[in-house]
């Protein structure tokens, strides 16, 4: 059964995320464990029962939310496949999720690039970037707010080839795909006209990691910067996601130091699947 976490700040960005993984997941034994985060700086002014009592009442709070929340995505759920936890945490959301990572082995994170105004500190795009960053071996999906849930049909998966590919670290990917019987496009954005012989030789070590998938093989040209040609080739191909292996000095981390302001990050126009790199 896989172990999906959303984060949750009862904005309809995050509810759009959760509802996507929904319908991801939708054919496979999933349990969703909700996460809603609450921060909470106590005061050095005040005594120390004060601050008790304020954090007392913002647990309370979230844990009522979220009760209600599980109790009514519970009941109007049709899916027997799916069921759904609670958890409430008053922690940055980066050590939460890391928390959450280790102890439940989950599977996927799915969240949403922006949330409620009264959390901004906690859901901005910049801080789904910082899970991407700081989350370990585990992959990251994330939904922009305004994207409307459905299951992927074409999957584009980025890559320079440079590196060498491990079973592992696709399998996330591979197993998206068999599930929602998508197509990928494998698409290839780098200047160089020819391949290396190492690229050539990571080349064919994917053709064995998806020998089983329905794939091609595409080469994007970069008129202005990766970020936008990546986003224009999604646009052409009516690419349903879009995947990125998450490595040091990769393409990802280009686009996080490209000076656009259209980054993909934040304004992608489907969800990304940043894998974790092993």
């Amino acid at each position: 059964m896989k172990q999906i976490l959303i984060p949750i700040d009862f904005s309809d960005n995050s509810y759009n995320a959760f509802n996507y993984a929904r319908t991801l997941f939708d054919s496979e034994e999933c349990t969703f464990i909700l996460l809603h985060v609450y921060l909470s700086n106590p005061s050095h002014l005040l005594n120390e029962e004060y601050n008790e009592g304020v954090l007392a009442e913002m647990s309370d709070e979230s844990e009522e939310d979220l009760r209600l929340l599980v109790t009514k995505v519970t009941k109007e759920n049709d899916n027997q496949n799916h069921s759904f936890e609670m958890a409430s945490k008053a922690n940055t959301l980066l050590k939460a999720i890391n928390s959450i990572v280790a102890s439940r082995k989950i599977d996927f994170i799915v969240m949403g690039t922006k949330g409620a105004k009264g959390a901004k500190e906690i859901f901005l795009g910049s801080n789904a970037v910082k899970v991407i960053n700081g989350v370990d071996n585990c992959p990251v999906i994330v939904v922009p707010q305004s994207y409307i849930p459905k299951k992927p049909s074409m999957i584009a998966f980025s890559t320079n080839f440079r590196r060498a590919f491990f079973e592992k670290e696709l399998h996330p990917l591979v197993d998206i795909i068999k599930t929602n019987n998508a197509k990928v496009n494998i698409a290839r954005i780098m200047q160089e006209e020819y391949l290396t012989e190492k690229q050539k030789v990571n080349k064919e070590a994917l053709k064995i990691i998806f020998k089983e998938l329905d794939y091609i093989f595409c080469k994007i040209d970069i008129e202005t910067s990766e970020t936008a040609a990546l986003k224009e080739f999604a646009k052409q191909t009516e690419s349903d996601l879009i995947s990125l292996i998450h490595h040091k000095y990769n393409f990802f981390q280009r686009l996080m130091e490209e000076d656009v302001v259209d980054k993909i990050s934040f304004n992608s126009p489907v969800p990304l699947l940043i894998l974790a790199s092993f």
